[in-house]
């Protein structure tokens, strides 16, 4: 016979999930009944227009250690201050000490170099990248 405890925790989790499931389909009842009025008022407004046609705009996930725009900012912060270009992970260690983020294991740190990069690799008109040896450091352009 199975153990009570495990059962009872599985009972829980299940309770847990399908509240979470409840809630995110009245929201989608929700989101499906605004989007319905604002096709109408696109119609009230112009009888011609297509709002079907408009494309769905992807919802990007925030991250927990920058607030939007941000991370860039601090790294131009730290590139402007930097005698010599830097590379991710020293461009990593130097913001994590501006905001005091604690790295506490090794796979944050790799998560937090990769937001990094991500920003790096949207600013490739300001932010100049050179690659030495196999190394890549950037400086501002």
């Amino acid at each position: 016979m199975a153990q009570a405890h495990v059962i009872d925790a599985l009972r829980d989790k299940r309770s847990e999930l399908a509240g979470m499931v409840n809630r995110l389909e009245q929201e989608l009842v929700d989101h499906r009944a605004s989007l319905t009025h604002l096709d109408a008022t696109m119609r009230l407004f112009d009888p011609d227009s297509r709002p079907e046609d408009v494309r769905p705009r992807q919802q990007r996930a925030r991250n927990v250690w920058f607030h939007p725009g941000e991370c860039l900012r601090l790294i131009y912060d730290v590139l402007r201050d930097a005698a010599e270009p830097l590379t991710t992970r020293e461009l990593a260690e130097r913001i994590m000490d501006a905001k005091a983020i604690a790295a506490i294991d090794d796979r944050g740190r790799i998560l937090i170099e990769r937001t990094i990069l991500g920003s790096l690799n949207r600013a490739k008109e300001t932010i100049e990248r050179s690659e030495t040896a196999g190394v890549v450091k950037w400086q501002v352009s």
